[in-house]
């Protein structure tokens, strides 16, 4: 693969921080006590404080943190793929890495602007529903995804095989989406500590779901 492009992973990085600069500049204004979770009737039924507000930034900085590191040094080459195949999909994989955390720093300014200014605001459904939502869109992106060396499901099945490629794409597709619609739902239902748990547990059922489906397709077309 061929060297990072520096000005380009900086401005990643600079999204990755721009939301926590925000908070640190508008800290001293934030309300001591803040409304985490509120009923149908808009009445709050939790309260927190700054502290557990910090708790919850710090979450999305580091899941943003592992996103980056996760997509910046996952991909690999072969030998099989031209220069220019290769060329093109590292520009197709900046662009998908940087709409995620374009949409990450966004999300997270937005959630930060609400409470300094003192909004209605539901702490956990806004959360789970942003990080739902991103899986979900992830998801549909996934089932159309084209063969290639940096984008997707990169097992030694699915870059050997076109079909194996296209059959476990579909269902990691379709896992993501609808992992990404539950996730939006149960953030009405689920307080923060145990939405945080689930959602690491969730990120290693879709890791390791569509691998061993690969796997499993390999076995069966070997017979």
């Amino acid at each position: 693969m061929k060297k990072p492009d520096i000005p380009k992973e900086l401005l990643i990085l600079l999204l990755l921080l721009i939301p926590m600069a925000y908070l640190g500049i508008i800290w001293n204004g934030l309300p001591a006590v803040i409304p985490t979770n509120f009923n149908l009737r808009g009445e709050p039924q939790r309260m927190g404080n700054k502290s557990d507000f910090l708790l919850l930034m710090i979450f999305l900085f580091l899941t943003n943190l592992m996103l980056y590191f996760l997509f910046r040094y996952m991909p690999n080459t072969t030998e099989e793929e031209t220069p220019p195949d290769a060329a093109a999909h590292q520009r197709e994989y900046y662009r998908i890495r940087f709409m995620i955390h374009v949409y990450l720093a966004i999300f997270t300014c937005l959630v930060i602007f609400m409470v300094s200014q003192g909004l209605p605001f539901f702490m956990e459904r806004w959360t789970f529903a942003g990080v739902g939502l991103l899986i979900a869109l992830l998801g549909a992106y996934l089932k159309k995804l084209q063969p290639n060396y940096f984008v997707g499901v990169r097992t030694p099945w699915t870059l050997q095989s076109s079909d194996i490629w296209k059959k476990t794409h579909r269902m990691a597709g379709n896992l993501w989406l609808w992992t990404g619609i539950i996730t939006i739902v149960a953030g009405f239902f689920l307080p923060l500590v145990t939405g945080v748990f689930l959602l690491i547990f969730i990120g290693a059922i879709l890791a390791a779901l569509p691998y061993i489906y690969s796997f499993r397709l390999s076995n069966d077309d070997k017979g």
